[in-house]
């Protein structure tokens, strides 16, 4: 029997990727992974089918990091049809109730969306990832099967109306990571009393990076076929830039490799810092110790010892 070979240690890097509408999320890991020959791939937050925008993209090592963007808001751009309910809350699927549109003002819609501002309450759509019994809701729904998805706590931080007509609206938002946007087109409708359902959607920051930043998949498809994919990479680090950076090498870069603790200045505020090497990789996610403001014991080790 055969074994797999085990792939070579890749210290981490990020691309940061303007996904079309069309492709899964996956199916972005699965260009990624052919393009840069390593298996060690994934993504930082799913985006639908439908959806585009900022999808970034965890190599290496840096695929240890993907947890720590949960706290980041997500920022969206959504166009909502009213007067449609479908099976997905989006365009992509079977309409199942038709109502009239009432006439309404902007400020009627905006005074409608108030209930779905702050931290609220929201159940996923029936198609969505969410497991139920450890299968995933979508699995169950194509299968015709009963799905009951309990509400869960998230936080829309933002959620305005830029623009209104007799049937769509569109919307602008920043929520917390596991807001589905689709809910949120799914409860206006029901708010207003005709229903709605996405039409269009698009991701255009996380924290601080915008998907004015990411490449497209042309511009990377066209990088790898000349041998260049790795020069539209940039830094894990770039996805934190609130938080410090140590530049370590010698003696303390070797602790860290060990999952020693090291001393170091503290930065106030920050309980969190990431070790970059000379060669600016991120060696490690730093802890500052509860007892000791100087002393940092890592969290999370990227970087492999010599």
């Amino acid at each position: 029997m055969s074994r797999r070979r085990r792939e070579p240690h890749h210290p981490g890097t990020v691309f940061l990727v303007d996904k079309p509408t069309g492709p899964t999320s996956h199916d972005v890991v699965r260009d990624i992974r052919r393009w840069t020959g390593l298996r060690r791939v994934g993504h930082g937050g799913t985006l639908d089918p439908l959806a585009s925008g900022l999808l970034p993209i965890f190599v290496g090592a840096a695929t240890r990091l993907n947890e720590y963007l949960a706290p980041y808001r997500k920022h969206y751009e959504a166009t909502v049809r009213l007067g449609q309910s479908t099976a997905t809350d989006d365009s992509e699927g079977e309409v199942i109730a038709s109502a009239p549109v009432p006439a309404l003002t902007q400020a009627q819609i905006d005074a409608a969306l108030d209930q779905f501002r702050g931290e609220i309450e929201q159940v996923p759509p029936q198609y969505s990832a969410v497991k139920r019994d450890g299968v995933a809701a979508y699995r169950s729904a194509r299968a015709g099967e009963p799905v009951e998805i309990e509400a869960r706590a998230v936080t829309v931080h933002e959620l305005a109306v830029v623009d209104a007509s007799a049937d769509q609206v569109k919307l602008t938002m920043s929520v917390s990571t596991g807001t589905y946007v689709r809910a949120i087109a799914r409860d206006l409708g029901d708010a207003l009393g005709c229903g709605a359902h996405v039409v269009e959607m698009r991701r255009t920051r996380i924290g601080q990076v915008f998907a004015n930043d990411a490449h497209s998949l042309d511009e990377l498809h066209a990088a790898a076929e000349r041998g260049e994919i790795w020069s539209l990479a940039v830094s894990p680090a770039d996805l934190f830039p609130d938080w410090p950076r140590f530049l370590l090498e010698g003696e303390q870069l070797e602790r860290i490799k060990r999952g020693q603790q090291i001393r170091h200045a503290p930065v106030d505020g920050c309980d969190r810092a990431l070790a970059v090497t000379p060669e600016q990789h991120v060696a490690a996610v730093l802890r500052r110790d509860e007892l000791s403001a100087a002393t940092w014991q890592p969290e999370k080790v990227l970087a492999r010892g010599a």
